[in-house]
């Protein structure tokens, strides 16, 4: 196999050390979590912060899950995330099928409308936004902010699923529409299980954005019953008086579902990046 890059034995090591130093730099903060969050008591914490536990407490956790009500926030998270996904999914594959597959008057427009909101935040219509989700009758609800979001990852999602499109040759659908499929049906039976590697892509960078998202649930949920884990971390903070232990507790249970979606989904999430960009 052709080597693109030939590196001398120095560079090598050069390499080695700066991506040592540099998964160190990322796993630092984890670990102090990590081993904070086993500490039997704050007073620990405060005296010796890298130290090992003097023993090592269970019971942080299920403080931190049922003390602090992380079960519900953990919930409403989960409903967040999933919703998100599903409709990022659909909505995003569906649109770049029919944009790359299927242009008509007015594709290029659109296609650049929504690469605009690539590169504009969404911040910075956030009053408008919250007008609109308040006359819909949607402020203070689940569905607000996941309808929000969804619209918040459109964008990202309809670019990688066009970009993916595109790099795939239309035989197989040119194929169907010969036997008379429908374009919903080309759409589900051949065009789905081409592009599984890009969905993977999309689907857990729509999990990891909504599960982590703290700014657009802070603007548009008021109701602490309704809150994501990300606020939830607020409020346990301030009900316990910033107890750190149970802190720390909390930031690692909140972290389990999102490395849990990049061990299952990293193999494809890897080739949904790198095959968009690659024509045979």
């Amino acid at each position: 196999m052709h080597k693109l890059f030939r590196l001398s034995r120095k560079e090598q090591l050069l390499v080695q050390f700066i991506l040592i130093a540099w998964a160190c730099v990322v796993l630092l903060p984890i670990g102090v979590a990590v081993i904070n969050s086993f500490k039997p008591n704050l007073g620990e914490v405060y005296r010796a912060p890298l130290a090992l536990p003097s023993s090592w407490s269970w019971d942080n956790y299920v403080k931190a899950w049922f003390g602090a009500s992380f079960g519900r926030f953990f919930m409403n998270s989960a409903i967040i995330s999933i919703s998100t996904v599903i409709i990022v999914t659909f909505a995003a594959s569906t649109t770049a099928f029919v944009l790359v597959r299927m242009p008509f008057k007015g594709s290029v427009l659109i296609f650049a409308s929504l690469m605009i909101g690539v590169v504009i935040p969404l911040r910075l219509a956030l009053a408008p936004l919250f007008t609109v989700v308040r006359s819909l009758g949607l402020l203070d609800t689940l569905t607000g902010v996941i309808l929000v979001q969804s619209a918040s990852m459109m964008p990202v999602a309809v670019f990688i699923l066009a970009a993916f499109l595109k790099s795939v040759p239309s035989e197989l659908e040119d194929a169907a529409k010969i036997d008379g499929a429908l374009p919903f049906s080309i759409y589900w039976r051949v065009v789905l299980p081409i592009i599984k590697p890009a969905m993977a892509t999309v689907a857990l960078l729509s999990f990891v954005s909504a599960w982590n998202e703290y700014f657009l649930p802070l603007i548009f949920l008021q109701s602490p019953d309704i809150y994501p884990i990300t606020l939830g971390i607020t409020q346990f903070k301030s009900q316990f008086s910033v107890q750190w232990h149970l802190m720390f507790a909390g930031i690692l249970i909140m972290l389990i579902p999102t490395i849990i979606a990049f061990l299952l989904a990293s193999r494809q999430f890897i080739e949904g990046l790198t095959s968009g960009g690659v024509k045979e």
